[in-house]
Protein backbone atom coordinates (compact mmCIF):
# COMPACT_ATOMS: atom_id res chain seq x y z
CA UNK A 1 0.00 0.00 0.00
CA UNK A 2 1.51 3.31 -0.99
CA UNK A 3 4.23 1.62 -2.98
CA UNK A 4 2.77 2.71 -6.28
CA UNK A 5 2.10 6.28 -7.33
CA UNK A 6 -1.41 7.60 -7.61
CA UNK A 7 -0.74 8.86 -11.12
CA UNK A 8 0.36 6.60 -13.91
CA UNK A 9 3.99 7.18 -14.76
CA UNK A 10 4.81 8.63 -18.12
CA UNK A 11 1.27 9.86 -18.76
CA UNK A 12 1.67 13.64 -18.54
CA UNK A 13 -0.71 14.43 -21.41
CA UNK A 14 -4.40 13.71 -21.64
CA UNK A 15 -5.93 13.28 -25.02
CA UNK A 16 -9.69 13.47 -25.36
CA UNK A 17 -11.34 12.21 -28.46
CA UNK A 18 -14.77 13.19 -29.61
CA UNK A 19 -17.15 12.02 -32.25
CA UNK A 20 -17.35 15.50 -33.77
CA UNK A 21 -14.33 17.35 -35.08
CA UNK A 22 -13.48 20.54 -33.20
CA UNK A 23 -12.13 23.37 -35.27
CA UNK A 24 -10.71 26.72 -34.17
CA UNK A 25 -10.10 29.63 -36.44
CA UNK A 26 -6.53 30.37 -37.31
CA UNK A 27 -6.95 33.88 -35.84
CA UNK A 28 -7.81 32.47 -32.41
CA UNK A 29 -4.90 30.04 -32.47
CA UNK A 30 -2.47 32.80 -33.52
CA UNK A 31 -3.69 35.23 -30.87
CA UNK A 32 -3.38 32.59 -28.14
CA UNK A 33 0.13 31.70 -29.22
CA UNK A 34 1.21 35.35 -29.50
CA UNK A 35 -0.18 36.32 -26.07
CA UNK A 36 2.49 36.73 -23.41
CA UNK A 37 -0.11 36.87 -20.61
CA UNK A 38 -0.14 34.07 -18.04
CA UNK A 39 -2.60 33.25 -15.30
CA UNK A 40 -0.28 34.85 -12.74
CA UNK A 41 0.09 38.08 -14.72
CA UNK A 42 -3.68 38.29 -15.23
CA UNK A 43 -4.25 37.74 -11.50
CA UNK A 44 -1.68 40.42 -10.64
CA UNK A 45 -3.26 42.90 -13.06
CA UNK A 46 -6.70 42.20 -11.57
CA UNK A 47 -5.35 42.66 -8.05
CA UNK A 48 -3.75 46.00 -8.99
CA UNK A 49 -6.99 47.14 -10.65
CA UNK A 50 -9.00 46.26 -7.53
CA UNK A 51 -6.49 48.02 -5.26
CA UNK A 52 -6.63 51.19 -7.36
CA UNK A 53 -10.46 51.14 -7.32
CA UNK A 54 -10.49 50.71 -3.53
CA UNK A 55 -8.02 53.60 -3.12
CA UNK A 56 -10.15 55.81 -5.38
CA UNK A 57 -13.31 54.95 -3.44
CA UNK A 58 -11.57 55.70 -0.11
CA UNK A 59 -10.39 59.06 -1.40
CA UNK A 60 -13.91 59.89 -2.60
CA UNK A 61 -15.37 58.93 0.79
CA UNK A 62 -12.80 61.07 2.61
CA UNK A 63 -13.61 64.08 0.39
CA UNK A 64 -17.32 63.56 0.99
CA UNK A 65 -16.77 63.28 4.75
CA UNK A 66 -14.69 66.48 4.81
CA UNK A 67 -17.37 68.31 2.80
CA UNK A 68 -20.12 67.10 5.14
CA UNK A 69 -18.14 68.12 8.21
CA UNK A 70 -17.45 71.57 6.76
CA UNK A 71 -21.11 72.12 5.85
CA UNK A 72 -22.24 71.01 9.32
CA UNK A 73 -19.85 73.43 10.98
CA UNK A 74 -21.03 76.28 8.75
CA UNK A 75 -24.71 75.50 9.35
CA UNK A 76 -24.18 75.29 13.11
CA UNK A 77 -22.34 78.58 13.27
CA UNK A 78 -24.92 80.36 11.07
CA UNK A 79 -27.78 78.81 13.01
CA UNK A 80 -26.30 79.90 16.30
CA UNK A 81 -25.65 83.43 15.13
CA UNK A 82 -29.18 83.82 13.69
CA UNK A 83 -31.17 82.30 16.58
CA UNK A 84 -29.47 83.91 19.56
CA UNK A 85 -29.27 87.58 20.26
CA UNK A 86 -25.98 88.73 21.61
CA UNK A 87 -26.00 89.51 25.29
CA UNK A 88 -24.19 92.52 26.62
CA UNK A 89 -21.26 90.49 27.91
CA UNK A 90 -21.22 87.83 25.19
CA UNK A 91 -19.75 88.48 21.76
CA UNK A 92 -19.99 86.40 18.61
CA UNK A 93 -16.49 85.08 19.17
CA UNK A 94 -17.27 83.78 22.63
CA UNK A 95 -20.47 82.13 21.34
CA UNK A 96 -18.45 80.38 18.65
CA UNK A 97 -16.10 79.11 21.31
CA UNK A 98 -19.08 77.53 23.09
CA UNK A 99 -19.91 75.44 20.00
CA UNK A 100 -19.17 71.76 20.27
CA UNK A 101 -16.49 71.22 17.70
CA UNK A 102 -15.02 68.16 16.13
CA UNK A 103 -11.37 67.89 17.14
CA UNK A 104 -8.91 68.86 14.47
CA UNK A 105 -6.20 66.35 13.60
CA UNK A 106 -3.62 68.42 15.52
CA UNK A 107 -5.83 68.26 18.65
CA UNK A 108 -6.16 64.51 18.26
CA UNK A 109 -2.39 64.16 17.93
CA UNK A 110 -1.85 66.29 21.03
CA UNK A 111 -4.36 64.19 22.97
CA UNK A 112 -2.66 61.00 21.79
CA UNK A 113 0.73 62.35 22.92
CA UNK A 114 -0.71 63.26 26.32
CA UNK A 115 -2.26 59.82 26.68
CA UNK A 116 1.02 58.14 25.80
CA UNK A 117 2.88 60.34 28.29
CA UNK A 118 0.40 59.32 31.00
CA UNK A 119 0.73 55.65 30.15
CA UNK A 120 4.54 56.00 30.13
CA UNK A 121 4.41 57.55 33.58
CA UNK A 122 2.24 54.67 34.79
CA UNK A 123 4.69 52.13 33.34
CA UNK A 124 7.61 53.82 35.11
CA UNK A 125 5.65 53.80 38.38
CA UNK A 126 4.96 50.08 38.00
CA UNK A 127 8.63 49.41 37.21
CA UNK A 128 9.71 51.26 40.34
CA UNK A 129 7.21 49.26 42.44
CA UNK A 130 8.55 46.01 40.97
CA UNK A 131 12.18 47.03 41.58
CA UNK A 132 11.38 47.93 45.18
CA UNK A 133 9.53 44.65 45.65
CA UNK A 134 12.45 42.67 44.24
CA UNK A 135 14.95 44.46 46.46
CA UNK A 136 12.75 43.78 49.52
CA UNK A 137 12.57 40.05 48.82
CA UNK A 138 14.68 37.74 50.88
CA UNK A 139 17.93 36.71 49.30
CA UNK A 140 18.73 33.05 48.81
CA UNK A 141 20.83 31.99 51.75
CA UNK A 142 23.36 29.26 52.07
CA UNK A 143 22.13 25.68 52.00
CA UNK A 144 22.05 23.81 55.27
CA UNK A 145 25.18 21.76 55.94
CA UNK A 146 23.32 18.42 55.67
CA UNK A 147 21.98 19.29 52.19
CA UNK A 148 25.39 20.46 51.08
CA UNK A 149 27.06 17.24 52.36
CA UNK A 150 24.58 14.91 50.58
CA UNK A 151 24.90 16.98 47.39
CA UNK A 152 28.69 16.67 47.47
CA UNK A 153 28.39 12.90 48.06
CA UNK A 154 26.06 12.61 45.04
CA UNK A 155 28.37 14.66 42.79
CA UNK A 156 31.41 12.63 43.89
CA UNK A 157 29.59 9.36 43.19
CA UNK A 158 28.48 10.54 39.74
CA UNK A 159 32.03 11.59 38.88
CA UNK A 160 33.41 8.28 40.13
CA UNK A 161 30.81 6.27 38.18
CA UNK A 162 30.61 8.45 35.09
CA UNK A 163 29.97 5.42 32.87
CA UNK A 164 27.49 3.84 35.31
CA UNK A 165 25.39 6.64 36.91
CA UNK A 166 22.71 4.18 38.05
CA UNK A 167 25.15 2.86 40.67
CA UNK A 168 24.59 6.13 42.62
CA UNK A 169 20.98 5.38 43.52
CA UNK A 170 21.67 5.39 47.28
CA UNK A 171 23.17 8.89 47.13
CA UNK A 172 20.25 10.12 44.97
CA UNK A 173 17.72 8.76 47.49
CA UNK A 174 19.61 10.33 50.40
CA UNK A 175 19.68 13.70 48.60
CA UNK A 176 15.94 13.49 47.81
CA UNK A 177 15.17 12.70 51.46
CA UNK A 178 17.19 15.66 52.75
CA UNK A 179 15.56 18.05 50.28
CA UNK A 180 12.08 16.73 51.16
CA UNK A 181 12.83 17.29 54.88
CA UNK A 182 14.02 20.82 54.13
CA UNK A 183 10.79 21.52 52.15
CA UNK A 184 8.64 20.22 55.00
CA UNK A 185 10.48 22.44 57.49
CA UNK A 186 9.96 25.46 55.23
CA UNK A 187 6.22 24.78 54.84
CA UNK A 188 5.88 24.35 58.59
CA UNK A 189 7.60 27.72 59.18
CA UNK A 190 5.41 29.51 56.60
CA UNK A 191 2.13 28.09 57.84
Amino acid sequence: MGAGGSKPEGASKHVFSSNHPIQFSQELVDSLQASSETNASRAKALELHIASRVAAELAALERKEDETLRSLRESLSSELSSTTTPKKDQTNESRLLDLPSVPAPADAAAREDARQAQSSAKVFEELEKLRKGLSDRKKVGAMPREVERTREDLVACLRKNDRRPLDCWREVEAFKAVVAKMEEDFIARVL
